[in-house]
């Protein structure tokens, strides 16, 4: 595994929950491709005359193993902890914003002291844009185009394409070897509602991004607004 390079939101001052001041509410992680998981600790201080009391904490995700350091839920004044957050990266990749709520004795439930965001930045080896094509039923059956780009310093190639659906017909093109490719995927029909699914499989030494997909959505057509023909 690649290292991580955690930069710390050094354009925030120290923001209070409560009666605790945290160092860095919000961080910004570079993590490694390969990264399947990502630490953040989350410093903080009683800065308050008076002994502060941590209740509970919650993580938005169930990807994120969250608690104190030392599991000290007590502080007198002058005393420092850490939240350590570790997140579960194994089936994410680009940028996804984690948090953790915390709460403080006397807080209302629905209103933690404040809310820790880690934001982690996995670069994206294989691009697929865009990864959803829509037809509305009884449109023209038209062709539509996938772009498959590779970011990664060697070439990644296409090995195969396949699709679930037999109502799509789907091509595929090298515009540029291991580097840029395109997917044409066109309707034996318009007709009825559905949605299927086309499997790209890659040469990727990076698991999390050798196998993409793309969908295929059959939809009603939307109404019209109001007032209009």
């Amino acid at each position: 595994m690649r290292s991580l390079i955690l930069a710390f939101c050094t354009s925030c001052l120290p923001l209070s929950a409560g009666s605790l001041a945290f160092e860095a509410p919000t961080q910004e992680i570079h993590a490694g491709t390969d990264a399947k998981t990502v630490t953040a600790d989350f410093k903080f201080k009683n800065e308050s005359a008076e002994e502060v009391v941590i209740d509970h904490y919650d993580a938005a995700c169930t990807c994120i193993n969250a608690g104190v350091l030392d599991g000290k839920m007590n502080y007198k004044p002058g005393e420092s902890g850490v939240i350590r957050a570790a997140f579960d990266m194994s089936h994410f990749s680009g940028t996804a914003d984690k948090s953790v709520m915390v709460w403080l004795k006397g807080d209302p439930e629905d209103k933690p002291s404040i809310t820790l965001t880690a934001r982690v930045v996995i670069p994206v080896l294989v691009e697929v844009e865009p990864k959803t094509l829509i037809w509305e039923s009884g449109s023209p059956a038209e062709a539509k185009t996938v772009t498959i780009t590779m970011k990664h310093d060697e070439p990644i190639r296409v090995t195969s394409i396949s699709g679930a659906d037999k109502r799509f017909v789907q091509v595929l093109r090298t515009v540029e070897e291991g580097k840029k490719y395109e997917i044409t995927v066109t309707p034996a029909t318009t007709s009825g509602v559905g949605m299927g699914v086309i499997s790209i499989e890659t040469d990727c030494p990076v698991q999390r991004f050798r196998s993409q997909r793309i969908f295929t959505v059959l939809r009603h057509p939307l109404p019209k607004p109001a007032g209009k023909p």
